[in-house]
């Protein structure tokens, strides 16, 4: 990993002699030497990082070279922030706008680089030693890295085998047992498969029709009672953006009613996946209720006096490992996908079967290891495998993580950095792709390629980290691509300990109890005391990135985060998950290397940002998240403009201030996202540089700034979202809606429509349309069923008024997914047959006249959910077994109804 702290530190010193080259004129000699000394380290890197492994001589000599990359990169960030910040709230004693302080300054810089070069010499000189001067080709481990085209995920979670009779089994067990609630626990040790088990049964049909009330928490070590609790109540009822503000609001117990009193009446079936012991059950175990109606609670745990423990009187299903030949089935499934030369199939079928049996019966590590071999080619690199299994199991480690560590070891350099990354994140959590993407690249860890956005490239990175099997895909997005991912527990587990190893990342999550320095470049904060975190004396001061997962402390409402500043100025990343202050203060405007900044607040109704945030002008994201009421004001307008390394700003109802009327963003031409700002007199600016978004959001009287917005969104070819939002009672003018847009893939639309825009036209790209208070009297189906890749429809709060809906034959190909919200006048849906024939899941939402479910749907075979929601009780009665619309539906597996 040093190579890859030395290839990032490489670029940052390219651009440093390019944009501060006037800074450093004096020392530029001993900078270029310095890079200079580093390019050729770089290259015998690759060859020490695998090598170290086994060659402790080696892993300090890498240990060096680490350090030595991190000290000069900590010289040179110092010595351009004093002369960025003179002044002495930054911190500093001695200001350096005095042409002799400067002088001094730079000189001891000087020195310093000097000290760097001399112990770099040395460095090289124990390379010779080591043996670790050949130089080869370094490209083959990032072949599939630099691909242009982009592949899909391959073989997902729910593609397994060897589970076929347990699901069965575990079925039974959750179907038959008595009326009385009961607890039905899977066991097993980690990597065995628990968790796809329990997903499994979870998504049968016959357990889809036996219950009519589900849900499914993630709790693990790090679990905290209010987050299960609300968790809970999210996944079995429907709740309004006013529900959920009021249920975050909730004390501990009134959550805890709120769920009990929501499941009393109902079967329901609820999953608590990965419980690590009984303190767990005992905080969330008064939520359920223990009527006689056959409800089920699903445990998945590795530790069986857990399960004992929760329900004595039920023996717990204990997960058995895969036999051999189910291991190679599994394994043969991931890295046979791409092999394209037959020759050598009987022998790499051979070498398959040898290497599944290393496995130990593990469904991980044959998933995982058949990652790793479809990066492989030949019969050479899998016996390399092969070979490399053997030599970790002579160790006598634990038997998962060595095999697990092998396909970290084959990752080029770059994807390892992004590997690491996954250790900052809590365990189980959902990741959003696009935001890792952004970090990822505010990192420096993403390197251009051709025409792609550096977010393209890094999509690209995430894809690779899937199909190897490291990083499992949570949730698609409308267009297919990756929306949320997560990491196995077992794979977090491993990039902790390397991010450790390589001081490339520290985790504190509140059981740490070490008073030993983190020397790590970034420290991930997952639970528990973050103003102690934050204040302890032994944290490194050259932190350069911070996460922080965290709850609402009052002690650090109170220091506003001003430690924050102070101490570690040098950060790029900050990504803060449940901002527990009710400001941002003005102090952030000194950290001057921050790249990317995201905040979500948990409760605020309005957001100032300070005018210091216009010093942040390396910063290439700003996010800020919040409840929907939340509204940013941007004090000073041209703290936009001066950010000219700006990608990404997206803040929820941002309000320009007065001063920016008729303002130029003629600077900011990096931009790709806009989100959500409201529309004044700004939009009448000059905006032919403004040409990169791929992301735009504006809301307000959009009616009085047609022709400037015409103007704006016509010049916007590569945009591929676009969300508008209409004043109270106000029109969308749908034709700033251009016919340019042929990249648009999400349209969202909130306001009156005097009619549909002819979307043909606009984006032959569309997949996602939603639309909220059009008050269109016409049959919206008509105009949008010819969409060719539509498939995502909502038609909410009042979108449409009419009466009447149709679906004609063949209409709406390739639709997934249906929702249809508070259309309060519509009667009567028909849906013709060969209509909607690849929808999955339709939802209907308080369409308090509609009569009955479309007769059509009987032929749509492939609808899986079918969720009704604040439905009239005789609409629901309908489509009950023996209900006149059950015949329609019977094929569904399954369907909720929702009060």
């Amino acid at each position: 990993m040093a190579e890859g702290a030395v290839s990032i530190f490489l670029r940052k010193l390219y651009e440093l002699i390019d944009k501060e080259a006037h800074l450093l004129s004096d020392a530029s000699d001993d900078v270029r030497l310095l890079r200079e000394k580093l390019q050729w380290l770089n290259l015998s890197l690759e060859e020490a990082d695998n090598k170290c492994r086994k060659d402790d001589e080696i892993k300090l000599w890498v240990t060096q070279v680490r350090a030595a990359t991190f000290e000069a990169e900590d010289i040179i960030d110092k010595f351009v922030l004093r002369v960025k910040l003179p002044c002495r709230r930054a911190g500093f004693k001695v200001p350096v706008r005095n042409p002799i302080n400067r002088w001094i300054a730079l000189h001891n810089t000087g020195k310093e680089i000097q000290k760097i070069n001399s112990r770099l010499d040395n460095i090289s000189v124990n390379r010779s030693k080591l043996g670790l001067g050949n130089i080869q080709c370094r490209g083959e481990a990032s072949t599939s890295g630099s691909r242009e085209e982009k592949r899909a995920p391959r073989v997902e979670e729910v593609d397994v085998v060897g589970l076929k009779d347990e699901a069965e089994e575990v079925c039974k067990m959750l179907i038959e047992g008595g009326e009385q609630r009961s607890v039905v626990s899977i066991v097993g040790m980690g990597g065995l498969g628990k968790t796809t088990l329990a997903r499994k049964v979870f998504n049968d049909e016959n357990i889809r029709g036996h219950f009519n009330c589900y849900a499914w928490i993630y709790v693990s070590q790090e679990f905290i009672v209010r987050d299960l609790l609300y968790d809970l109540i999210k996944s079995v009822k429907k709740l309004s953006s006013n529900d959920i503000n009021k249920l975050k609001s909730l004390k501990e117990e009134e959550q805890r009613e709120e769920l009990y009193n929501y499941l009393k009446g109902n079967r329901y079936l609820i999953v608590v996946d990965d419980i690590w012991n009984k303190e767990a059950w005992d905080s969330i175990e008064a939520s359920f209720p223990t009527e006689n109606n056959g409800s089920r609670i699903m445990l998945t745990t590795r530790n069986i006096d857990v399960a004992l423990q929760v329900d004595p009187s039920r023996k717990p299903y204990e997960l058995r490992l895969l036999t051999n030949e189910e291991c190679w089935e599994l394994l043969h499934k991931k890295a046979f996908l791409e092999i394209a030369n037959r020759d050598y199939l009987e022998e790499l079928e051979m070498l398959g079967k040898e290497i599944a049996r290393k496995c130990g019966g593990l469904p991980l590590a044959a998933v995982v290891l058949g990652g790793l071999l479809a990066t492989k080619k030949s019969v050479h690199e899998w016996k390399k495998v092969l070979k490399g299994i053997d030599w970790h199991l002579k160790e006598g480690q634990d038997k998962i993580l060595p095999i697990l560590a092998l396909s970290y070891n084959d990752l080029p350099y770059y994807l390892k950095m992004c590997f690491l990354y996954f250790a900052a994140f809590p365990e189980d959590a959902s990741i959003c792709a696009v935001g890792l993407s952004r970090m990822w690249v505010a990192e420096g860890f993403v390197q251009g390629r051709g025409e792609q956005t550096l977010e393209e490239v890094a999509e690209d990175y995430l894809l690779e980290l899937i199909n190897r099997s490291l990083i499992q895909l949570a949730e698609r997005s409308c267009s297919g691509g990756v929306k949320k991912c997560r990491i196995h527990d077992l794979l977090r587990d491993l990039a902790i300990r390397k991010a450790k190893e390589d001081q490339f990342l520290d985790v504190y999550s509140g059981n740490e109890h070490s008073a030993s320095p983190i020397t790590a470049r970034r420290l991930s904060i997952t639970h528990g005391a973050i103003c102690k975190c934050i204040s302890m004396k032994y944290l490194t001061k050259y932190i350069r990135s911070l996460f922080c997962f965290i709850q609402y402390d009052v002690t650090l409402e109170k220091r506003k985060l001003k430690s924050l500043y102070k101490r570690f100025r040098f950060l790029r990343v900050i990504h803060i998950d449940g901002v527990p202050i009710s400001m941002i203060p003005d102090g952030i405007g000194y950290l001057i290397y921050l790249r990317y900044l995201y905040m979500r607040f948990e409760s605020l109704n309005r957001l100032k940002l300070p005018s210091t945030i216009s010093k942040l002008y390396n910063l290439q994201s700003l996010v800020i998240k919040g409840p929907d009421l939340l509204e940013i004001e941007l004090s000073i307008y041209d703290i936009i403009c001066e950010m000219t390394q700006l990608r990404h700003l997206d803040i929820p109802h941002g309000v320009f201030s007065p001063t920016a009327k008729r303002k130029e963003l003629i600077e900011v031409t990096n931009l790709q996202t806009l989100s959500l700002m409201k529309v004044e007199d700004w939009i009448k600016g000059d905006f032919d540089k403004l040409t990169s978004l791929r992301s735009l959001g504006l809301e307000g009287e959009l009616n009085l700034y047609e022709t400037a917005l015409s103007s704006f969104i016509k010049r916007q070819e590569n945009l591929e979202s676009l969300k508008l939002i209409a004043g109270h009672s106000a029109q969308i003018p749908t034709h700033i809606i251009s016919s340019h847009l042929r990249q648009l893939e999400n349209l969202n639309l909130h306001g009156q429509l005097e009619k549909l825009p002819v979307l043909q036209d606009v984006s032959p790209c569309l997949t996602m349309l939603v639309l909220e208070r059009s008050a269109l009297s016409e049959d919206p189906m008509a105009a949008l069923e010819n969409l060719p890749k539509l498939q995502l429809l909502k038609l909410l709060h009042g979108s449409y008024s009419g009466k009447k809906m149709a679906c004609s034959t063949e209409g709406f190909p390739m639709l997934s997914v249906l929702i249809i919200s508070l259309c309060l006048e519509l009667e009567d849906w028909t849906v013709e047959v060969g209509g909607m024939a690849n929808l999955k899941r339709l939802e209907i939402h308080a369409c308090s006249k509609l009569k009955m479910i479309p007769e059509g749907f009987q032929h749509v075979t492939t609808l899986r959910e079918l969720v009704l929601s604040k439905q009239p009780s005789e609409f629901v009665e309908r489509v009950q077994k023996n209900g006149p619309d059950w015949s329609k539906i019977q094929h569904v597996s399954s369907v909720m109804t929702m009060g």
